[in-house]
């Protein structure tokens, strides 16, 4: 049975006082498992939603409704989004447009028709259509929205056709197994000459979208943003006519392997290498004026300021870089330690945010500040030591590190972020020697509740009375009693130390120790 939803409109403007008005009318209708809004004026019809689960699907042409014929013309935001399975569909000649969204996350279709009506497709339309290993853009469209075919991992090759002079950011970023791009030689806004399978904007020479099987021809000055993003891109080379790199350039390339920055590029834009997890040789030519990979590094880093751009799993920071810059090692995630030297003051944003591989870390005194996201999501990272210089830690500095279990905030912090602990669902002990305690946002989705809690004993009360350390299971004071004082106190001596692992040690360590006395009392000491 047929379900009809009309929703008049009126519109009423200035121009009924001189007794005018318009009327507009549009009919929301349903026929089966389609949705429409039909359009009185122009008698058309966008199909608005799909609500079956058929593998196969045939849009009508047209719809009858009251004895008026309604002519489908377009597909609506987001009408078959998750549809995961719809394996093939069948779009009418009718059809001139395809949504925003419209095919979004069809996880099993596997190829599609485009009519030669079509003009134009919507932002995100096929976006992460995984399976969609085929597609033939007709010569009819003109312009491919932002994020068009983005992750739809299947595809294999693709053909710009000389109509389409507008190619939204992002059309074929994440298509992994993309091998061949071909454009249309008559196209007047893109090429990809000398078979470079590649797509480039002719008038600025710059790379837009390129695949695993790219050569970048010497007319290239600059590779555009986001242009090999989540390709599988094992090796590039970038001949001395590239004078930048775009945002997001090599973003999440995991297969690329080695990276060689000729002596002309000056510039490199935001997150070229990040999750790069493969990259494990990084070359910057020594006659670069701008950057360069002092020592062998496996590095970039800016030459004047002596701040470290991008690393690699295998990078040794030199005792000249002074700062880590953001994201400088974000998505390593086979950098499973590092050695930062005391030359480093800085810890840049999410410097190194994602290394999932990271078991421990040492933080020399010359950092006087812990950045936002810096040390996030390293979740197999058990323990940090914050020395006694840095007086801040920023927004969700240690968020996600799921493995750590024990931290110590000396009291030289005057500054805690926003959930700088956040969903940290390991952590057992924890020292703060801040003297007052400040209140905030520190430990969403962190179970503090069944966790202990160490301060200074004069600073008790004040933890007990804040939010959020008063949720902590269990708040002791630190004891301030020095090693050498505990020995001496009655008969009794010194007969083992441990730190907050339970791990035996020769000597005390910076922190908090547990010190097992001999006649079988403890105490927790910090130094």
């Amino acid at each position: 049975m047929k379900r009809i939803f009309t929703l008049r409109f009126m519109l009423i403007s200035l121009f009924a006082a001189m007794g005018m008005a318009m009327n507009a009318e549009t009919i929301k209708y349903s026929d089966g498992d389609f949705w429409y809004c039909l359009k009185t004026e122009t008698k058309t019809a966008e199909l608005e939603w799909y609500g079956g689960s058929a593998t196969e699907v045939t849009i009508p042409e047209s719809v009858t409704h009251d004895d008026v014929t309604y002519s489908v013309t377009s597909l609506g935001y987001n009408c078959f989004r998750f549809c995961s399975s719809l394996t093939s569909i069948d779009i009418p000649s009718s059809v001139t447009s395809l949504g925003t969204g419209c095919f979004y996350c069809c996880l099993a279709l596997t190829s599609i028709d485009i009519p030669s009506s079509v003009t134009s497709l919507g932002r995100q339309c096929f976006e992460g259509c995984k399976s969609l290993t085929s597609v033939t853009i007709p010569s009819s469209v003109t312009s491919l929205g932002d994020k068009c075919f983005y992750v739809c991992k299947s595809l294999t090759s693709v053909t710009i056709p000389s109509s389409v002079t507008r190619l939204g950011k992002g059309c074929f970023q994440s298509c992994s197994s993309l091998t061949s791009i071909i454009v249309d030689e008559a196209n007047p806004v893109y090429d990809s000459r000398e078979n470079c399978n590649a797509i480039i904007e002719t008038e600025s020479n710059t790379v837009i979208a390129g695949c695993a099987s790219t050569v970048i021809p010497s007319s290239v000055t600059s590779l555009g943003e986001g242009c090999f993003s989540g390709s599988s891109l094992t090796s590039i080379t970038i001949p001395s006519s590239v004078t930048s790199l775009g945002d997001n350039c090599f973003w999440n390339c995991s297969a690329l392997t080695s990276i060689d920055i000729p002596s002309s590029v000056t510039r490199l834009g935001n997150f070229c290498f990040e999750y790069c997890k493969a990259l494990s040789s990084i070359i910057v030519d020594e006659n670069n004026p701008v950057y360069d990979s002092r020592e062998n590094c496996n590095a970039i880093i800016d030459t004047q300021s002596n701040t470290m751009i991008a690393g690699c799993a295998s990078t040794v920071i030199p005792s000249s870089v002074t700062s880590l810059g953001k994201d400088c090692f974000r998505g390593c995630s086979s950098l499973t330690s590092i050695d930062i030297p005391s030359s480093v003051t800085s810890l840049g944003n999410r410097c190194f945010s994602d290394c999932s591989s990271l078991t421990s870390i040492n933080i020399p005194s010359s950092v006087t500040s812990l950045r936002e996201e810096c040390f996030s999501d390293c979740s197999s990272l058990t323990s940090i030591d914050i020395p006694s210089s840095v007086t801040s830690l920023g927004n969700r500095c240690f968020s996600g590190c799921s493995s750590l279990t024990s931290i110590n905030i000396p009291s030289s912090v005057t500054r805690l972020g926003d959930y700088c602990f956040s969903n940290c669902k390991s952590i057992k002990t924890m020292t703060c020697e801040i003297p007052t305690a400040i209140e905030g946002n520190f430990f969403r989705e962190t179970l503090i509740d069944y966790a202990t809690l160490y301060v200074p004993e004069s600073s008790l009360d004040s933890y007990k009375a804040t939010s959020p350390w008063r949720s902590f299971g269990t708040i002791l004071p630190i004891s301030t009693t020095g090693i050498g004082e505990i020995a001496t106190e009655g008969d009794a001596c010194i007969d083992a130390i441990y730190n907050l692992e339970g791990k035996r040690g020769n000597g005390i360590s910076r922190g908090l120790s547990i010190i097992r006395m001999s006649d079988g009392t403890t105490r927790k000491v910090l130094k």
